[in-house]
């Protein structure tokens, strides 16, 4: 089966051909033809594989990076990879990390061709001698297909919408119906929708979704049932309804029109999403990403993550452990990130009140740093070894010694050792064992999704594998969100009409469930003076909370924070007594930083993505955004 790709003037449409490159028609493999295979439903189904498909299968999916590693928050220590590119201003219209473009509107076509020939339920049965079987499977599965287009477009938002030259907010050109060859010239002139548009594109096919799929697949039913945890849900949707709502709302996008309008409705999607998904906030535990769910198999899925990935190996473990596990150490959080996390008390390390102490940077930190980044002494595996990046700075050693013979002053003669010494600096501990090695540019690896399994990669000829669930979309992120809006609207303490909870009950409570702090939160208490306040500390909360989802790339752009943070790291020195001190923890001194990288985002362009180069030359409609 050969594989091509024709180009519908701003569509990039992919089709599995039968080794028949003439005939632009999709193909499925089948030797009765096309039409008898449209009425079988493996390969009309296949149709709607083909855009779950598309969906990367692994978090660190950027080229084997996490998109976390282009921000203030991480680097990777790849430096020939499009992550590192990207995080240092190496994007352009013929080089973008993070396009999607292809990607996208080839599972437009499949999801349309999949929607023509399902709709026709006089040629395609999924149940011959059951028709409620029929209906039920049907239906769940024209849901799915609504789901993925507004997935798939939300997806096309984020990369690609933005403002042109000329001011206004763009998206991207909505295609709502399967492309033929005979059709494609209708698409060698089209334009960007606005975004407002798109949004409501992927509202209304949300609602489609929502109608046609149950919340949740649980129990044994043999068609709704937990066989099919992992697909398309109405709890995803109603989600995916708050995420769009809330980036259309966000400074990048809402294009200075409506701004309050659009944050209610962000709101109220939020609320509608809490509501109507039964959503309650749950804190990710330790043991949610680094081991979700060990032995029991891709059927049990954590409450919060609503539309997930499933692997059972160990591709994280080989790229992101540290050297002495036998990892690659590839992931590398910053001390920008380690110093966002808060105090026990709930208090920043930056406020007198929080009682840190630059010198033992780790004890009594918020328990969510634990479960995000390893670093020095934490534990790598469970009951097993720790991790040492502690730098032995005065360690005496013997490098030689020569025998000779004295006179002890009583006419006796003794041997004396002269002792040749030396004092190395060498890289102590696990970061790497027996050689001066060290993987990690900050100080610091990844935890966050990587199995604490005891000698994962140790036996390099039988290395084990481990369960991992990656959430898509989570229900917590409805929380964040409605946050945000109440905020924006009336807020830290106001209550959006239509809506039940405030900013400062959704901050309280996940503070309370993540940090540990009960029903006291006196920071949280000192931030209702303002919205500003309030703001900068739910812009926190989420970069803590999605750590290494992907979320913070694209959070920073539609906020329009800076983009120019050098990352820091840090270093530990170890004298010859064991005391360790530390250099770069102190966020208050910056003469003591540790400088890593800086960041090439000096342009107000870098908010907004380039459309592909190949699809501008193909079509002159299509108008860049700014910069580009």
């Amino acid at each position: 089966m050969n594989k091509i790709r024709y180009i519908l003037g701003l569509l990039t449409v992919v089709y599995l051909l039968c080794a028949c490159e003439d005939n632009l028609e999709p193909k499925v493999m089948s030797p009765y033809g096309d039409e008898y295979a449209y009425t079988l439903p493996g390969p009309v189904e296949g149709f709607l594989t083909n855009a779950y498909g598309a969906i990367p299968s692994q978090i660190d999916h950027y080229g084997s990076d996490f998109l976390d590693a282009a921000t203030g928050d991480a680097v990777t220590n790849q430096y020939g990879s499009s992550v590192y590119a990207l995080g240092n201003g190496k994007m352009s219209s013929t080089s973008n990390p993070i396009g999607i473009w292809d990607a996208a509107y080839s599972s437009f076509q499949w999801i349309h061709l999949f929607q023509e020939k399902s709709a026709d339920t006089a040629t395609v049965k999924w149940w011959i001698a059951n028709d409620e079987n029929d209906v039920i499977e049907r239906t769940r599965l024209i849901g799915e297909s609504y789901f993925l287009r507004a997935y798939w477009g939300m997806e096309l938002l984020k990369v690609y919408g933005g403002v042109t030259e000329s001011g206004e907010v763009l998206g991207y050109p909505i295609v709502t119906k399967f492309v033929t060859e005979d059709q494609k010239d209708e698409f060698l002139h089209v334009t960007r929708n606005t975004y407002e548009e798109c949004v409501q594109q992927i509202l209304d096919d949300c609602d489609s979704a929502i109608a046609l799929l149950p919340l949740e697949y649980s129990g044994d039913d043999l068609l709704l049932g937990k066989a099919y945890i992992g697909r398309a849900s109405a709890s995803a949707a109603y989600v995916l309804k708050s995420r769009v709502a809330t980036f259309a709302a966000s400074p990048a996008y809402n294009g200075n029109v409506d701004v309050q309008e659009k944050w209610e409705r962000a709101a109220l999607l939020s609320q509608e999403a809490i509501d109507k998904a039964n959503l309650s906030y749950t804190a990710l535990s330790y043991e949610a990403v680094t081991n979700p769910t060990p032995d029991k198999g891709s059927l049990t899925t954590p409450q919060d993550y609503l539309f997930r990935r499933y692997h059972n190996n160990n591709s994280l473990e080989n790229r992101n452990l540290p050297p002495a596990f036998w990892g690659n150490g590839r992931t590398n959080p910053s001390q920008n990130l380690v110093d966002a996390f808060p105090m026990a008390n709930g208090y920043p390390i930056t406020d007198p009140a929080s009682g840190y102490d630059p010198q033992n940077p780790f004890t009594g930190r918020d328990p969510r740093l634990d479960n995000t980044v390893i670093y020095n002494g934490a534990s790598v595996e469970i009951n097993g070894r720790g991790l040492e990046v502690a730098e032995v700075v005065a360690e005496y050693i013997v490098l030689d010694a020569d025998t000779t013979e004295v006179d002890d002053g009583t006419g006796n003669m003794v041997e004396v050792v002269d002792i040749i010494s030396d004092t190395v600096i060498y890289r102590a501990g696990l970061d790497s064992e027996a050689y001066d090695y060290r993987g990690t540019r900050t100080g610091y690896y990844l935890r966050k999704w990587i199995s604490t399994k005891a000698d994962m990669l140790t036996n390099v000829n039988q290395k084990l594998n481990s369960e991992h669930m990656f959430p898509i979309i989570r229900g917590a992120e409805a929380f964040f969100n409605l946050a945000e809006a109440s905020n924006e609207v009336v807020g830290p303490s106001g209550i959006v009409p239509g809506c039940s909870l405030s900013a400062y009950d959704i901050m309280k409570d996940i503070r309370s469930k993540s940090i540990g702090l009960g029903a006291t939160d006196p920071y949280l208490d000192s931030q209702l003076g303002s919205a500003d306040d309030m703001r900068a500390l739910i812009q926190n909360e989420s970069r803590l909370e999605f750590a290494f989802e992907n979320h913070r790339y694209f959070d920073l752009r539609r906020w329009m924070l800076p983009l120019d943070e050098t990352v820091r790291g840090m270093i530990v020195n170890q004298d010859e007594s064991g005391n360790l001190n530390y250099e770069g923890t102190d966020p208050t001194d910056p003469s003591g930083f540790v400088d890593i990288e800086e960041r090439s985002f000096d342009s107000d362009r870098y908010y907004y993505h380039p459309l592909p180069y190949d699809e501008m030359v193909k079509n002159p409609n299509l108008e860049n955004n700014k910069g580009w």
